[in-house]
């Protein structure tokens, strides 16, 4: 290229030059940050930062490479983009996998793999309609139900993991969490936790409010004039029970009422996912239950199928619902087309919104946001015929149950 004449006028003669304009890049030789990159990542693939190992402090890495913060910090996202490290707060920058791992775009398609114990009308069926809302027709849902059991729980959790970008997951029990589930979590795998809460542990859950639940519930009988309240659950060992009970005891305690450990029953088994126990037995168990607390005039049934039970129960023993005792459960069928179905006065999970705001918070997860959430979803009241005030000249006072014929 003729390169441009530029013209200078300083007086009677002009002065003509020729200049060439030519591009400067300045780089780094053999950019520090990218040799750093490659030199981590060469220690993590021959395995001397293994798998769940720390990378050494911040120091001593400026120290070995001498160089500055600000070039180890692009070393150092390099490999986190890559999928080779991730950042844990109050822990540093842990190892999670020896391989790269693709970075999903905000254009790439996202599937969740969700695994449930059971569902049913009463409680499931509508937590997967939200979250089939939420995915929409760009995320494909992929469900695998384990009926309570741990190892097809695990094994559901593995074979997802290896063909979805994020989980769903209701585990079985809230004493453990599963173990498939605790792999995933330090490589930063998008999980989220249904109806269960790990405490100490950085995992997203989201449920329902089950300690204000609780409370509104036994608070709604208390409200009616019932001064003995009785819980009844299921021996699942899940958080949802737990926080149900700790809202039973709370509501006496606002209300003034004394509690009595007693009124608790936790022992209905054939509700439970898998489970072989005959519903014909624990309403033996009830039975013997409610002919030992001839006090209680009003129950909170921690399941539908329990009141089901309940009040099978209570027929036994000459106890009418509600005329001679109350009961509030938690969910209930729609059953929108059966007029003559009976109605329980029922605590409202808002299942569809838990289904929706699960799905949602495995995509940002997937697209990126980084952190565990915690979420709780309130639940409603709603009245039906299964309460009432209790019997005049009954309240609080033991009476005798009337005898079985």
């Amino acid at each position: 290229m003729v390169p441009p004449a530029l013209a200078l006028s300083g007086g009677s003669t002009p002065f003509i030059c020729s200049c060439r304009i030519i591009n400067v890049r300045i780089e780094e030789p053999m950019m520090l940050y990218q040799s750093t990159f490659e030199d981590l990542r060469s220690r993590i693939r021959s395995g001397e930062f293994p798998v769940g190992a720390r990378l050494p402090s911040e120091a001593d890495l400026l120290a070995h490479y001498d160089i500055s913060a600000i070039t180890l910090r692009r070393a150092l996202d390099m490999l986190r983009e890559d999928g080779y490290v991730a950042r844990r707060p109050r822990v540093g920058t842990t190892v999670v996998s020896t391989e790269p791992t693709a970075r999903l775009r905000p254009t790439d398609r996202i599937d969740v793999g969700v695994v449930l114990t059971n569902f049913d009308d009463t409680f499931g069926t509508r937590v997967l309609e939200g979250m089939l809302d939420e995915a929409g027709t760009d995320t494909d849902v992929i469900v695998k139900r384990t009926h309570g059991d741990h190892d097809a729980e695990d094994a559901a959790i593995r074979a997802l993991a290896a063909r979805v970008q994020g989980l769903v997951v209701l585990p079985s029990s809230s004493e453990f969490i599963p173990p498939g589930v605790l792999e995933l979590l330090p490589t930063g795998f998008p999980v989220v936790i249904l109806d269960r809460r790990y405490e100490g542990i950085p995992v997203s859950d989201i449920s329902t409010d089950n300690i204000g639940a609780g409370a509104a519930a036994t608070e709604h009988l208390f409200g009616l004039g019932h001064r003995r309240v009785a819980l009844v659950t299921s021996d699942s060992r899940v958080t949802s029970n737990d926080d149900r009970r700790r809202g039973w005891v709370g509501a006496h305690a606002r209300n003034d009422k004394a509690l009595d450990d007693a009124l608790a029953f936790h022992d209905v088994e054939s509700t439970l996912p898998g489970s072989t126990d005959r519903p014909e037995d624990d309403v033996a168990r009830l039975v013997a239950f409610v002919e030992a607390h001839p006090e209680a005039t009003a129950f909170v049934a921690g399941e539908y199928n329990i009141a089901l039970l309940l009040r099978d129960a209570l027929e036994q023993v000459g106890k009418r619902v509600p005329d001679d005792v109350s009961i509030v459960c938690f969910d209930h069928p729609d059953a929108t087309f059966d007029r003559q179905l009976f109605r329980f006065t029922h605590i409202a999970q808002d299942q569809p919104g838990v289904g929706r705001q699960a799905v949602a918070q495995v995509l940002r997860q997937a697209r990126g946001e980084s952190g565990s959430r915690k979420i709780l979803v309130p639940a409603q009241l709603v009245t039906g015929a299964s309460t009432a005030q209790p019997p005049t000249g009954r309240v609080g006072r033991a009476t005798r149950s009337p005898s079985r014929r």
